[in-house]
């Protein structure tokens, strides 16, 4: 409920609280211009992006095919050593806007086929097209018979809906691409399972990534991974995907859209969880899997196994964590509530989501709904800031007000989980900035409690100039591990950043 604590206070109370006021109309939800979200073409594309040997068509003009192409094809070439899947367009001009582009369209499906030979085609209106009003779906229909990929429309003009729709409606789509089960698939994948919900292609082969520590986690169980959709998987993969023994959500949002639609067309079993952060929700992850495969013992097993790998430093870190109050930065909202169901439920921390933006209850209903269920409820702190015109998460105005409510306590006792861009005069612990992965599971767990511990130990110890050079370069403003190269990056305390008050400058000095 709101409070009178500050008068730069706009909420602080539990999220329950939090979100009966956004479903009743009693706070502002809306997102400011410089809140704005990607557009539903932009995250439409960006699953699409993860559908191996597939080649998108941007039916509109080239800028949003440039996007796309920069954004995720062409980063996830670079970032895995995959080939290059190419963004076309049909690059609508002023004329094809006034008389149609629907000839352009055409043309380009038959180009396309012929000169790449993809598994699959996907046709992605922009919002030019669809304000227009061109007869994608006939062009599609008639073009299907002419060449031997396969096709599909995807109608996500960014004027259509909010930027969640946009996964949505590919998510739900793409299960057309899928095939009924048989009983000799279902014999064949008997042991398999599909992680649903991923956003991106290729991952980096270098890094030991959260995904592929699921992959591994289900692998000790004794059963494997079928697919990761859509995370690089192929149109085969897709087809077969509905006799998987069972659906394993990675974001639990978008995981639970395809996983309904293939459980309602399909009957697909479904295992819906949050992110897997921390020991808690990884054995619920491994519980739902092993439930639907047969392998409840395995699991057990697989979890007794794993726990005392960590126990002796896990426990330790535990210790000197526990009862600590952790500041969350709330504007990635599945995250930020995972990080608080780990954070309460294994470390036995107190964790307040800060800046949890009120639209994020609206957008992000199953995630919540998740947590309440759980019997987690945490508090929510919104100041000002979070309302104001700018970047809320790296404001100077949103530390100031968080400096302020939390002024009484001791900086050795109190840790920031969020991005290293903010900086308050706390120590800081960047998810984002783990260099040696991964971050779900046992010894994801092991590796955040390590890392708060870091950060509560270390916050004041004297560095040498040189250190401060290169973690904080003079004229750079602020810099991180990240900025370093990838051996003087594994030398100094893992995704552990330490600010003062002079922003800019170590707090070593």
């Amino acid at each position: 409920m709101a409070t009178s604590i500050d008068g730069n206070v706009v909420f602080y109370g539990n999220l329950s609280e939090l979100y009966r006021l956004a479903k009743e109309g009693k706070i502002k939800t809306s997102l400011q211009g410089s809140h704005t979200r990607p557009c539903k073409f932009w995250t439409a594309t960006k699953i699409l992006s993860g559908i191996k040997d597939a080649i998108v068509i941007s039916h509109g003009p080239s800028g949003c095919a440039y996007g796309v192409k920069r954004a995720y094809k062409l980063t996830n070439s670079r970032n895995s050593g995959s080939p290059y899947e190419p963004v076309v367009t049909t690059n609508m001009s002023e004329k094809s806007v006034i008389f149609g582009g629907e000839k352009e369209l055409r043309g380009a499906i038959l180009e396309v086929d012929q000169k790449y030979n993809p598994d699959a085609i996907v046709v992605a209106t922009s919002c030019a097209s669809g304000i227009i009003g061109d007869c994608v779906d006939d062009v599609v229909n008639k073009a299907r018979t002419e060449i031997q990929s396969e096709i599909m429309t995807i109608h996500c003009e960014g004027f259509a809906g909010e930027y969640r729709s946009g996964f949505d409606i590919v998510f739900r789509q793409i299960v057309d691409f899928m095939e009924p089960p048989t009983p000799e698939r279902k014999a064949q994948l008997a042991d398999a399972v599909n992680i649903v919900g991923a956003k991106m292609g290729p991952e980096r082969t270098e890094v030991e990534t959260d995904v592929k520590e699921l992959v591994r986690l289900i692998e000790g169980m004794g059963a494997r991974v079928h697919s990761v959709i859509a995370g690089d998987c192929t149109l085969d993969e897709l087809k077969r995907a509905p006799s998987a023994a069972v659906n394993c959500t990675l974001c639990l949002d978008l995981g639970y859209t395809i996983g309904k639609a293939m459980s309602d067309k399909f009957g697909t079993p479904l295992n819906s969880t949050i992110l897997p952060y921390g020991i808690s929700a990884t054995e619920k992850w491994l519980q739902g899997a092993a439930k639907y495969l047969g392998m409840e013992e395995q699991a057990d097993a697989l979890m007794k196994q794993e726990y005392a790998a960590i126990k002796t430093e896990f426990e330790e870190a535990k210790k000197y964590i526990e009862g600590k109050l952790a500041i969350i930065e709330g504007h990635d909202a599945i995250k930020c509530l995972s990080i608080a169901h780990m954070l309460e439920r294994d470390f036995g921390m107190r964790a307040v989501i800060y800046n949890f933006h009120p639209w994020s209850t609206e957008a992000r209903e199953t995630s919540v709904d998740y947590l309440l269920e759980t019997g987690l409820d945490p508090e929510i702190l919104i100041t000002k800031g979070t309302l104001a015109f700018g970047k809320y998460e790296s404001m100077k105005q949103t530390e100031d007000e968080l400096l302020n409510f939390i002024g009484g306590l001791d900086a050795e006792s109190v840790v920031y989980f969020g991005s290293s861009l903010s900086f308050p005069h706390i120590p800081v612990v960047d998810l984002n900035a783990i260099l040696n992965r991964p971050r779900f599971g046992y010894r994801g767990a092991l590796k955040v409690a390590k890392c708060i511990k870091t950060a509560l130990q270390y916050g004041f110890r004297p560095r040498s100039s040189l250190t401060k050079q290169m973690v904080f370069p003079k004229n750079s403003g602020l810099a991180s591990a990240q900025s370093l190269t990838g051996k003087l990056a594994q030398d100094l305390p893992d995704c552990t950043v330490y600010a003062e008050k002079r922003r800019g400058k170590c707090c070593q000095d």
